[in-house]
């Protein structure tokens, strides 16, 4: 076994995509976003997350379209970015659902010499300013130029820059996105899926909306916002809240959901010494960490190298169900942690999971909660485990 790995556990995955799908069961298709080598869990989760009921995938390109067929050759996939022209045949091969991120572009595609009818899904700039179409008379053009042709409008959809919880960019964007496809009959098309993860825990049903995607939330995170608590900020952002909802008339938002989720990725590696430092001494780059008494430290073969980040905001590690304190620098492949007499070498360090939730390894790194998956995911051993 290496120094440092992941566990991915498959029947988790399975699970809450399950746990989803009975809470929200008002869509007809659900989009299991898998971008990122599916957020750092591998494209082997595909099997768990199709097994807990998952009949379309997601993905960022051809490469990692190619990944995802080798665990199943037939589940529907929709690539997000807009595949080059020259490699269409070998989206053909993939049997890919198609982005159409502009006119141009579907104008060539449409032109292209592949004996291939592709599903399309039109994305729609309501608001993002990344890709999409953001002109109602150009979506017009666009669904008649594939309606008259041998492939099939599947889908249209866009992206929400926020979660909407106390802004109006997420209300702008639904009554944006429904402005632009006024000259179009949305009832024509079978999957509109405007929302993630997040919109789908948070808020009402968007009534236009047949489909959701979902990332995050698959891979065992309830991403729904908390009520506020009793402190001072807590009780001023509440009544920001408030205020923003009377003055833009925001969607409701939903606090606190039960959703039973659990997740799938932990991460964990051994300790390679364990050494006492005496006080006055300092432990690694830059001197920052100075023992104010002899203590013993642990030192762990993992460090930014193995994606978790540079910073160091109050890290913890867990080892035998107690958490200890990361000191000093991280390093590149090492960092240091502070023990008691109760650690051993042969003891097992979990550095998510247990009792470090992501949402505290996210805060702790300065790392956003999916970069957090992504980096550690993609940058160790992965074991699987049922």
């Amino acid at each position: 076994m290496a120094d440092s790995y992941v566990e991915i556990n498959l029947t988790r995955l399975s699970n809450n995509v399950r746990a989803i799908l009975e809470k929200y069961p008002e869509y007809k298709s659900y989009i299991g976003v898998v971008k990122g080598d599916a957020y750092g869990h591998g494209m082997r989760s595909v099997k768990a997350l199709h097994n807990g009921g998952l009949r379309y995938f997601a993905v960022s390109s051809l490469e990692e379209a190619f990944d995802l067929r080798k665990y199943n050759a037939h589940v529907p996939v929709l690539c997000l970015e807009p595949v080059a022209i020259e490699r269409l045949g070998e989206a053909a091969d993939l049997d890919l659902t198609l982005a159409i991120p502009d006119i141009e572009y579907l104008r060539a595609m449409l032109a292209a010499d592949v004996n291939h009818s592709f599903k399309l899904h039109i994305k729609v700039d309501a608001g993002f300013s990344r890709l999409g179409l953001k002109d109602k008379g150009e979506i017009k053009e666009a669904v008649q130029l594939i309606n008259s042709s041998p492939h099939f409008l599947e889908g249209i959809y866009q992206h929400f820059a926020t979660a909407g919880i106390f802004d109006p960019h997420y209300d702008n964007q639904i009554r944006r996105f429904k402005e632009l496809t006024s000259l179009i009959n949305l009832d024509e098309i079978p999957i509109v899926h405007l929302g993630s993860g997040v919109s789908l825990v948070a808020h009402p049903k968007i009534d236009i909306a047949t489909g959701t995607r979902m990332g995050l939330i698959m891979y065992g995170y309830n991403i729904s916002p908390s009520s506020y608590g009793s402190s001072v900020k807590d009780r001023l952002r509440d009544l920001r809240d408030k205020r923003n909802q009377k003055k833009y008339h925001l969607t409701e938002t939903y606090r606190d959901v039960q959703l039973d989720l659990s997740p799938a990725m932990s991460y964990k590696c051994r300790i390679l010494q364990i050494k006492d430092i005496n006080a006055g001494e300092y432990v690694g780059y830059g001197a920052e960490y100075q023992a104010p008494e002899l203590i013993s430290i642990a030192v762990l073969p993992v460090g930014y190298n193995n994606g978790i980040g540079h910073a160091n905001y109050g890290r913890v590690v867990e080892i035998n169900g107690k958490r200890y304190p990361i000191i000093g620098e991280i390093g590149m492949n090492m960092c240091c942690v502070k023990v008691d007499n109760r650690v051993k070498l042969t003891d097992t360090v979990t550095l998510l999971g247990g009792g470090i939730s992501l949402g505290r390894f996210s805060r702790a790194s300065g790392l956003g909660l999916a970069e957090v998956l992504l980096g550690i995911g993609k940058n160790n051993e992965r074991i699987y485990i049922k």
